[in-house]
């Protein structure tokens, strides 16, 4: 069993969560409607370079510093109109870094069984830095947002992806919420798939 990363109360989301917490390439946290940490991973911890610990209870400008000046109205807007928010891109250096970092975020509201918004979850991927990575690890944008994208994606068409989400594990994400889910994937995750499992799949 793995253990509880995750503190504070969380609306609808516990499996994305427990998600994101197995993959640790990818950083999630949820706020509140003050802007304060209720959750987050260990893999944005490292990437704040903070302990998880620290991160609870304060607040988004308490962690980033002036990047949070950039991620505040996007959660706002999440916050205020219910909708998710995705590929937002942020780009400045965070208090415990020499080097300024780019990301790329997506937003999305986490309700309350009235169907209020009052927490927001955050996935966060970093984008290649200039010296250990190639740039066009991420040239393109990581998220594939429906069923049709990631059809397309794979060149098949979405009858057949969503047989094999049933039958191979393919690797499709969804975001609970009081009515239906949303789906998605991730690039990477789906081209590993592709290297490992496809010997088995049946068109």
């Amino acid at each position: 069993m793995l253990p509880r990363p995750f503190s504070g109360e969380i609306f609808n989301t516990q499996e994305l969560v427990t998600d994101f917490f197995n993959n640790s390439t990818v950083g999630f946290a949820i706020y509140d409607d003050q802007l304060r940490y209720q959750a987050l991973n260990p893999c944005l911890a490292a990437i704040h370079g903070m302990s998880l610990k620290s991160h609870l209870g304060r607040t988004l400008r308490d962690v980033l510093g002036e990047v949070a000046l950039r991620l505040e109205p996007a959660i706002k807007h999440v916050l205020s109109t219910g909708r998710p928010l995705w590929n937002f891109e942020i780009a400045g250096a965070l208090p415990t870094k020499k080097r300024p970092g780019r990301w790329v975020d997506s937003l999305f509201p986490a309700k309350d069984p009235n169907g209020r918004v009052k927490q927001v979850g955050v996935v966060v991927m970093p984008l290649a830095s200039d010296t250990n990575l190639r740039p066009a690890a991420y040239n393109q944008t990581e998220v594939l947002r429906s069923w049709k994208e990631i059809a397309d994606y794979l060149g098949a068409c979405i009858k057949t992806v969503q047989r094999w989400e049933q039958e191979y594990r393919f690797p499709v994400r969804r975001l609970r919420a009081s009515k239906g889910a949303m789906v998605f994937a991730l690039k990477t995750e789906v081209d590993h798939w592709l290297r490992t499992e496809t010997r088995a799949v049946k068109p």
